[in-house]
Order: structure tokens, then C-alpha cells, then sequence
């Protein structure tokens, strides 16, 4: 009797799912529920095959977007397998679109749901604003929470902190203390994952008072630390360039009992390199080092940056040679930090070098990286090389941006000794024939759009005046996201 009730059909599937989406502590715990009920239960090997060969395809129909082919392929495989119709088997799906960020497949899986006449709960919403939060779509996951509330499903601690962190993956800080007090406000306390995802928040937008003030908070409610906050509040520290703050926090993680490790010794590497403090940043590598914590990627791209950061390229070029002799790939942030080092002290040379490198190495330079060899050359006095570095640019099918106009605005000021009007306007005719040159004219007005967007006024090269600047709504065409019908000058 007991192997046809419900409460066992309930713990093998739950085994089934655990095993499907890799989670090994949920299989375990069902493993103990299973053997207490009077069970045997399932090892890997007794999972039927059918179900992990339904599952990747449905999957991978997922990822390709093709929603029309999933709904088939499950419509067949329902007529063979009721368990196919199963709530489980929806959360299985929905949580594995959720691991890969994709909230528009977790949302297919949600409305297939609704259509074999199974209602979502707490645990359907909660995966599918999870999906929105690493998506860092917070306008799609507040879509989900109405569509949750409007079907009468009662939102639960989860589901705030789902919501804090979308807005934190989304980096609006505002949002996410609005969700943190209506959580409060709704009866539901912050507990330690709420109060890591808010100082998490001020550590992606670099404030670290914010952080500190919120960790105050926790403290002041009785939760205590644990080394992912502390973790985070470095971090925070770090991003504001604050190597003090992150080296205090760092001494209270350890007096807690924390010990620091990879992401800790991280965070204060860059926070010295944000700094411009090279010596202080290789100080704590060797300090990393002899406490046994193992350097990784993130490591020498922090020391990079640090020597960049002081505009010594010899000592940047000894960290990426280190970082090949340990192992590590190297990787375009890595050349384009390299670059900025040589932009920095216009070392034309040595920034060929590394550029060439790089192509060999098969890493495709993007934006930043021309941007860095326009600066090199910009800061080298050569002007015809820095104009040759934005037609290949632009030919690299490229966009220039603000940077790059900029910095060949101040080259024809401080170089060629021009007005800064005149400078302008012969910067938007260069960059207009360099996209003549690339056979992609049409390009030209989304580059128009994106200065307009940065707030970077372009002077018109046919303007009867003389360095007079060029606005796209002047000239038909309305800036980017608003219908035509509606745009008007200022």
C-alpha cells in the first residue's frame, strides 16, 4: 500500500528531478525521506534513460529558441508518460532554464504548464523570477511578480530577496532598498542572504559607505556575518577604490573566525590597483601566496591593471608574461589594460608589439582595445596613426564612441594646434570618411544615435557655420528609442 501512495510516487520523482538538474544535497535529503518511509532507494543507474533523453532535448529545443519544436516533441512524449504532465517535471525544466539565464524559455515552460492544467505556486514563480534576477532583466522579473500576486500566490521571503536581487543584477540600488523595505513593510525579516545580495548591490556601483551602512543594519537586527558578506562588503570597498577600508575588513573577517581566501585576497589586490598603488597590490600578492590561497585569472588581471594604472609598462609586461608561465590564458582585458599602460606614456612601439601579440594569439581586439591605439598614438604626437587606428576600426566593422572622438578632438587641439570647433568638425568628417572608406555609410547614424544617447553634441561637416554642432533631431531623424511621430527640437 504504502509504495502506490502518493507520498511515494512524490519521493521518487523527487530523486528523478534531483538527479536531472545535479543536486546532489536535494537527492540526498530525499534519499533519507525515502528510507524512513520504508524504501529502497533509486541509484543513478535506475533512473529511466528516457527521462534524461526527453529532458536534454527538450532543453536544448530551449536554447535554440525553438519553442514550436519543444511543444511537439513533449506532446509526443506526454502520450507515452503521464509523469511528463507532472508539476515536478515543469520545476525540473524551469529551474534548469533558470541555471542558464534564460527567462524566456523558463517563461515557455510556466504557460506549457498552465495548458496541461497545472497551476503554478510559490516554487514556479520563485524559479521564474530567479531567471529574470540572473538575467539581470528587474523589469521582466516585476512583470512575473504581478503575474504571481494576480493569480493569488502569496509571495514569501524568497520571492523579496529573488526580487532584490534582480534589481541588484540589474545595478539599480534604489530599486532594490524599495524591495528591501516593502519585504520589512510586509512583514517578512531580512535575513543573512537579503542583507549579502543589498551590500552585493553597492559593490556593483561602487559604494562602499552604502555597503558599510547596510552591514551595520544586519548587525543592528541580530544577523550575524558570514564570510560572504564580509566578502562582499571588500568587494565594495575595492570597486570604490579604497584600499584602507578593504584591509580594515579584511582584519575583522579574520578576527570572526573567517578565514580570507581567493575572492577576499582578490578584492584587495584590485582595491590597491584601483588605487594606483602598484607596490601595495603586489605586497598582498605575495601575502596571498604565503597564506597558501591559490592565484587565479582575476589576480594578474587586478596586478595588470595596477601597473597600468601607474603607467609602467615594464612591470605590466612582466604580469602577463607570469600569468602565461603559471598557466593562465591570456585574455583581451588583459592586452587591453596592457594597452592602456602604453596609451598612457604614448608608447607607440611597445603597444604594436602587444597588439600583435594579441591578433596572434587569436584574441579579437574590440573598441577598447582601438580605442587604447588611438590613444598610444594620440599621446605619441602621430597624428596619421591615429587616424589610420580609426579607419581600421570603423573597416573592423567598430563603432567609434565618445572616447574615441574625444581623444582625436584633443589630439588636433593640443598637436595640430586647432580650435576646438574646427577640431570637432574635422573629427566627424575624418570618421565620416572612414566609413565611406569601409563601404558602411549607413553605420554612420547609429554612431550619430549613440553620441546623442552619451550626450556628445556632433558638429555637422556641411553646416553653414563654422564648427557648428550637429543634433540628429535637427536633422529628421529622432534620437534612439523614440517614435518619429514624436520627436521635436528642444
Amino acid at each position: 500500500w504504502l509504495k502506490n501512495c502518493k507520498r511515494s510516487k512524490f519521493l521518487w520523482d523527487t530523486q528523478r528531478i534531483c538527479a536531472m538538474v545535479g543536486r546532489n544535497a536535494g537527492q540526498s535529503n530525499s534519499n533519507k525521506q525515502t528510507k524512513n518511509a520504508g524504501l529502497k532507494p533509486l541509484s543513478h543507474e535506475e533512473f529511466p534513460p528516457w527521462l534524461h533523453d526527453c529532458m536534454d532535448t527538450t532543453v536544448k529545443f530551449l536554447a535554440a529558441n525553438d519553442m514550436a519544436a519543444a511543444d511537439k516533441w513533449l506532446d509526443e512524449w506526454a502520450q507515452k508518460r503521464k509523469f511528463l504532465s507532472s508539476k515536478a517535471f515543469f520545476h525540473a525544466l524551469i529551474h534548469t532554464c533558470t541555471k542558464a539565464g534564460d527567462p524566456a524559455a523558463a517563461g515557455w515552460c510556466i504557460r506549457r504548464m498552465l495548458r496541461c492544467g497545472l497551476r503554478p505556486n510559490k516554487v514556479t514563480f520563485n524559479s521564474m523570477i530567479n531567471a529574470c534576477a540572473k538575467a539581470g532583466n528587474a523589469r521582466l522579473a516585476h512583470d512575473w511578480w504581478e503575474e504571481m500576486v494576480g493569480m493569488g500566490v502569496v509571495p514569501n521571503g524568497i520571492t523579496y530577496n529573488t526580487m532584490i536581487n534582480a534589481c541588484s543584477q540589474g545595478h539599480d540600488l534604489k530599486k532594490a532598498e524599495w524591495w528591501m523595505d516593502k519585504m520589512e513593510q510586509e512583514g517578512f525579516l531580512p535575513c543573512l542572504v537579503s542583507f549579502s545580495i543589498m551590500i552585493d548591490a553597492c559593490a556593483k556601483v561602487g559604494l562602499a559607505e552604502k555597503a558599510e551602512k547596510w552591514f551595520q543594519r544586519m548587525l543592528d537586527l541580530g544577523v550575524e556575518p558570514d564570510a560572504v558578506v564580509y566578502n562582499a562588503l571588500i568587494n565594495a570597498c575595492a570597486r570604490a577604490g579604497k584600499p584602507d577600508k578593504a584591509e580594515y575588513w579584511m582584519t575583522q573577517m579574520r578576527t570572526n573566525n573567517y578565514p580570507a581566501d581567493k575572492r577576499t585576497y582578490n578584492s584587495v589586490i584590485n582595491a590597491c590597483a584601483r588605487a594606483g598603488d602598484a607596490e601595495r597590490a603586489e605586497a598582498w600578492f605575495e601575502t596571498m601566496q604565503a597564506d597558501g590561497c591559490r592565484v587565479d585569472h582575476i589576480t594578474f588581471g587586478s596586478l595588470i591593471h595596477a601597473s597600468a594604472k601607474v603607467a609602467n609598462v615594464a612591470r605590466a609586461e612582466h604580469w602577463i608574461e607570469e600569468m602565461a608561465r603559471r598557466g593562465f590564458k591570456q585574455n583581451l582585458v588583459c592586452f587591453n589594460t596592457a594597452l592602456h599602460a602604453c596609451a598612457q606614456v604614448g608608447d607607440s612601439a611597445k603597444a604594436l608589439q602587444w597588439f600583435d601579440v594579441m591578433t596572434r594569439a587569436g584574441i579579437k581586439p574590440n573598441a577598447v582595445t582601438y580605442n587604447s591605439m588611438i590613444h598610444t598614438m594620440a599621446n605619441a604626437g602621430d597624428v596619421p596613426a591615429a587616424t589610420e587606428w580609426l579607419r581600421r576600426m570603423i573597416a573592423n566593422k567598430l563603432n567609434p564612441d565618445r572616447i574615441t572622438y574625444l581623444t582625436l578632438v584633443r589630439i588636433l587641439q593640443t598637436k595640430g594646434k586647432v580650435p576646438r570647433d574646427r577640431a570637432s568638425k574635422q573629427v566627424f568628417t575624418l570618421i565620416k570618411q572612414a566609413y565611406a572608406q569601409a563601404g558602411c555609410p549607413g553605420s554612420m547614424s547609429k554612431w550619430l544615435e549613440d553620441c546623442a544617447r552619451a550626450g556628445t553634441p556632433m558638429p555637422h561637416e556641411d553646416s553653414e557655420e563654422e564648427g557648428a554642432i550637429h543634433d540628429p533631431r535637427r536633422c529628421g531623424a529622432p534620437p534612439a528609442g523614440m517614435p518619429a511621430s514624436s520627436h521635436a527640437a528642444p
